[in-house]
């Protein structure tokens, strides 16, 4: 948070923030970098945001943030992201990194922002006392400007930002009260949404360099693979490419034009290393799991009272085994990086969520010196998790290096899903104790599957946290609990997918609630309502979805619905999924969402969130998962690995809780609730259970 430290003086601007210059370079040189609120002579403001723009708006609400706390115009403020350096860095759980992930865009910065923006505020009221010769007291910052009520003088930020920042930063400040906000929690246009529909947004894939190259990656097919040898003569035969570029698992093939690149890649013969797990298949990731869940040790998550016991007390036990598959995140721009050397400088242009992740792996890959490496953050065109990986980005700094010229190295949509670093496979055994009421005494519950966080970290833990996620944290409560998890990592690499672990275990529990439900021939929801009985915003979160899907009446002929409600990322998200079977065609037709996330900034955008991750959700459990076969994914694009087409878009009926609490995630708690609903939905119209994913293999099967 910033500080009396965290003033700079600028020639006619304010600029209130952290002062972190890179060296100079002569004719070459950028501005230095600042997490700075700059106020210029002409009233612009700058705010450099600590994190990327994903589409989700994340730079409209810090703009609507800034705006509401100053007095401040937000059409008039300018969002950019900066150099990653320390004060952009939030605890990511290893190390503070400047980083955009886990739904924190927003509310791990708000308050950051607000205490920024009404330090500015003091300091121009300040500057504007001494200008009017009034007491600070009689002075509010409104409409861009300081004014004095009385006389109605009043004085622009811009006339006043020399001034003000030759003022004292003040130690401490009030934020203004809820009920002086104009902003917060009313929205306003998304900053971004003009340029993108003029189509004038630049992605990473989009931008053009002076004398720019253009390097396709052709990598082994079998993850973390590497290339034996290769013939480039095949390649250099296409017009347009200047050579081949050894690269981390493959060859690179550099041409002055992307096609050139392409079709270079392509026509490249290669033959590939022998590794240890060429045989691997999704029935052995499968039977591995498997057989992990009846391990005899594992590694305890969380539990009270004594579930093993009152399983064996109990009138009737339930055990179910569920099972979901590797998740590609297929975001609509391929991976790519593209990579500038002039002298000793290093730029790097790239469509990241991880900044200092990805810096750090080219400083330890090529030795760089990270003084002298500059990244420009570039808008992704989706993301989804991917962003937050960097392997490809040392591999664009050494092809830039051999060519001796800007290089743009990118995959290609095969290489994108078939090379992807996926959400985890993942299984779960679930057993349930019932009384001889039909009431819920003992749930205990064991997931298996590979180590996410071993996958991105490159360490060993006892628990990975994400195997158990929204299990070892649930808000419901059973006279007797137990979560465990047993590790089995494959070579199939794993990374951060939209709601994590929360995509995974909503399914598992949600789905066996409802087993339970049947079994004891309660209503899904009156089952909630008894496990949440302690918990009345949690009840009411469920309440309201039941209202608005209509639950307790009867649904369409031909139709059925599912319920579910999962706690993620500090929101509370219920859905009701309305599905039918026509010609054996599935089809969902509606869906239902209530969403609690706490105190709002951006309704708009919080609603368009729901809609997304909605959508994405019916997409993965409908139709998408990895196969493996032979050390590698069998398939490469949408035409293997389909998404939801538009006639399959469901209706989505969004409802937002007014709330007070401390703001929750958005961007990820509205998708793990898709599955469990859909999946139980269709469960009720098959007259069996669901209990793997995705829907359609379950259904035919």
């Amino acid at each position: 948070m910033p500080d009396r430290r965290s003033v700079l003086r600028a020639a006619g601007a304010l600029v209130l923030g952290f002062a972190v210059p890179l060296p100079a370079r002569g004719q070459a040189a950028a501005p230095a970098l600042t997490a700075y609120l700059r106020i210029a002579r002409d009233g612009r403001i700058t705010l450099l945001s600590p994190t990327t723009e994903l589409g989700q708006g994340t730079w409209t609400a810090h703009a609507v943030i800034i705006a509401d706390e100053l007095g401040a115009d937000p059409r008039r403020i300018a969002v950019q992201n900066p150099h990653p350096a320390a004060p952009f860095r939030r605890d990511v759980g290893t190390a503070p990194a400047m980083s955009s992930g886990g739904s924190w865009g927003v509310r791990y910065w708000v308050g950051p922002l607000r205490t920024a923006a009404a330090r500015a505020r003091t300091m121009l009221i300040a500057a504007a006392a001494l200008r009017l010769g009034v007491p600070a007291s009689e002075l509010v910052a409104e409409d861009h400007q300081v004014l004095h009520r009385a006389t109605g003088r009043a004085i622009g930020f811009g006339d006043l930002a020399e001034a003000a920042a030759e003022r004292r930063v003040p130690d401490s400040v009030q934020l203004k009260p809820h009920s002086e906000l104009r902003l917060i929690g009313k929205g306003m246009p998304r900053l971004d949404v003009p340029a993108k529909t003029r189509g004038a947004t630049t992605y990473g894939i989009d931008l053009r360099l002076p004398g720019m190259a253009y390097a396709c990656a052709k990598l082994n097919p079998v993850f973390r693979g590497d290339i034996e040898t290769w013939d480039e003569a095949p390649a250099r035969a296409i017009p347009g490419v200047l050579g081949v570029v050894r690269i981390e698992g493959g060859v690179a093939v550099a041409a002055e034009t992307m096609w050139a690149a392409m079709r270079g890649a392509e026509a490249l013969p290669a033959t590939w290393k022998a590794t240890p797990h060429d045989t691997l298949s999704s029935a052995a990731v499968s039977a591995g799991m498997r057989e992990a869940l009846g391990a005899p040790q594992a590694v305890v998550a969380r539990g009270w009272g004594d579930a093993a016991e009152a399983l064996r007390g109990a009138a009737r036990m339930l055990d179910a085994t569920y099972e979901v598959p590797f998740l590609a995140h297929t975001p609509m721009e391929p991976f790519n990086v593209t990579a500038s050397i002039t002298g000793e400088w290093l730029e790097l242009w790239a469509p990241t969520q991880a900044q200092d992740r990805l810096v750090n792996r080219v400083v330890r890959d090529t030795g760089w010196d990270r003084a002298r490496i500059r990244l420009h953050t570039m808008q992704p065109g989706g993301a989804y998790g991917r962003r937050l990986h960097e392997d490809i980005a040392s591999s664009a700094v050494t092809v830039a290096r051999a060519l001796g010229r800007p290089v743009k190295l990118f995959w290609d949509r095969a290489s994108e899903i078939g090379q992807g670093w996926y959400r985890p496979a993942q299984m779960a055994r679930l057993k349930a104790a019932l009384d001889g009421q039909g009431r819920l005494t003992a749930l205990l519950i064991r997931t298996a599957g590979t180590s996410l966080l071993r996958d991105v970290t490159g360490r060993e833990a006892a628990l990975d946290r994400t195997a158990v996620q929204t299990l070892d944290d649930t808000r419901y409560r059973v006279p007797n609990y137990m979560v465990d998890t047993v590790r089995r990592q494959v070579a199939v690499p794993s990374l951060f997918w939209r709601g994590v672990g929360a995509t995974q275990n909503g399914f598992f529990l949600e789905c066996f609630l409802d087993e339970v439900a049947q079994a004891a021939a309660r209503d899904p929801v009156e089952l909630r309502r008894e496990l949440l009985a302690h918990d009345p915003r949690a009840l009411k979160v469920i309440n309201l979805a039941a209202e608005k899907s209509g639950w307790a009446t009867p649904a369409r002929p031909g139709r059925a619905r599912g319920f579910a409600f999962v706690f993620s990322y500090g929101s509370l998200c219920a859905q009701v999924a309305e599905v039918s079977m026509a010609d054996g065609r599935p089809r969902v037709h509606r869906i239902t969402c209530v969403l609690d996330c706490g105190a709002v900034v951006l309704p708009d955008a919080v609603r368009a969130q729901i809609e997304g991750a909605v959508t994405q959700g019916v997409s993965a459990a409908m139709g998408e998962a990895v196969r493996i076969a032979a050390g590698r994914a069998t398939n490469t694009n949408f035409d293997t690995y389909p998404i939801l087409r538009m006639d399959e878009q469901p209706v989505i009926a969004a409802h937002i809780v007014e709330s007070t609490e401390a703001m929750g995630g958005v961007g990820e708690p509205p998708l793990p609730p898709v599955a469990p609903a859909v999946a139980n939905a269709f469960s009720r119209l098959a007259g069996r259970r669901i209990r793997m994913l995705p829907i359609l293999d379950a259904l035919r099967g």
